[in-house]
């Protein structure tokens, strides 16, 4: 049958148009699994193919979102965009996907290229190089991006919009914490990059855990990293070389997993002579051996508030943190028995 019309299934199937316009655009929640079952093998028998453009041009709506993310070999940002992936289907939606490295020129070039595809909506995970500094690049944020967005993952108070972060100051303080409580006091940090909110959060936690505890702050034990492994393994390298038996809280996995290789190589074992906490709770970091002691971020959580905020669409300031956890592993071992 030639040009296939909605009317064409709905007759055919035996049921409403209205049916069928739900089952088509992914609102399948709407209909039974019956009449779902019935439309679409009529689809499949016709072949036919819904008409997106032609949807979008009479909804005003083309169903698409537009995420940019700074690294997306990174397997932190790969996790979130497979959950709200996942969420948006359900929802009848997909995602546009663009990476900008950490480059803040190429994230402005990109934002315009996805506004450019009619997107309904943008999520926004800033690179490390948009920060409290670059003012007047922040500024035009949202004179690039003209539909309904939201921040993710890295705090910026410089729009009118939701910003859906982790608690990353209580993350840190779970970290040194821990750290602590196995009787370690001389604790390094490896941390992100410099005025990030995520790095300069979790410091301050580290901080404030540490003054808790009466323990006196010490600069020299705080090494800048930038969320990389390349760069942690040099700084893993100088730190090892100062102290064989050293406690380290990485700001994420990835760094720390620079430490067990730098650890190993100089015959040094993690949970034995050397403690380790890292932060994201890695898909590796269970898999590794001992395992690691990390963070834990609510990615599923952290993904449902972005999707509820971003159909919300209010353009309100506000900021929502999700609270993280901490994994016990193997990576620490207790100083107090030794």
């Amino acid at each position: 049958m030639k040009n296939l019309t909605i009317k064409d299934i709905a007759k055919e199937s035996g049921v409403s148009t209205t049916a069928v316009s739900f089952i088509l655009n992914g609102k399948e929640d709407s209909v039974s699994k019956e009449t779902r079952d019935r439309v679409l093998e009529v689809c499949k028998k016709y072949n036919y193919k819904p008409n997106y453009l032609a949807a979008a041009l009479k909804s005003k709506s083309t169903k698409f979102i537009g995420i940019l993310i700074p690294d997306i070999e990174n397997g932190y940002y790969f996790r979130i965009l497979k959950i709200l992936e996942g969420i948006l289907e359900k929802k009848g939606y997909s995602l546009l996907i663009s990476s900008s490295g950490y480059n803040l020129d190429k994230f402005l070039v990109n934002i315009k290229n996805l506004v450019s595809k009619s997107i309904d909506y943008c999520i926004v995970i800033p690179p490390s190089s948009f920060q409290e500094s670059n003012k007047e690049e922040l500024s035009k944020l949202k004179e690039y991006i003209n539909v309904g967005f939201v921040i993710f993952d890295r705090k910026l108070d410089l729009c009118d919009c939701p910003v859906i972060v982790n608690d990353d100051i209580k993350g840190g303080y779970l970290a040194t914490e821990y750290l602590i409580k196995k009787g370690h006091k001389k604790i390094y940090c490896i941390t992100g990059f410099k005025g990030v909110s995520s790095s300069l959060d979790r410091l301050e936690g580290y901080k404030k855990c540490l003054k808790d505890n009466n323990i006196k702050f010490d600069k020299s034990l705080i090494y800048e990293g930038d969320y990389s492994y390349d760069n942690a393994i040099e700084i893993a390298k100088k730190i090892i070389k100062r102290d064989r038996n050293c406690s380290v809280f990485a700001f994420n996995d990835l760094m720390a997993f620079a430490l067990y290789k730098v650890a190993n190589e100089q015959g040094l074992q993690v949970g034995k002579d050397v403690s380790i906490v890292g932060f994201d709770d890695n898909v590796f970091s269970s898999l590794i051996y001992p395992g690691l002691t990390t963070i834990k971020q609510n990615v599923n959580e952290l993904c449902n508030a972005v999707v509820e905020e971003l159909f919300l669409n209010d353009n309100k300031l506000k900021t929502i943190k999700v609270e993280p956890q901490l994994v016990e592993r193997g990576s620490v071992y207790d100083s107090t028995n030794k």
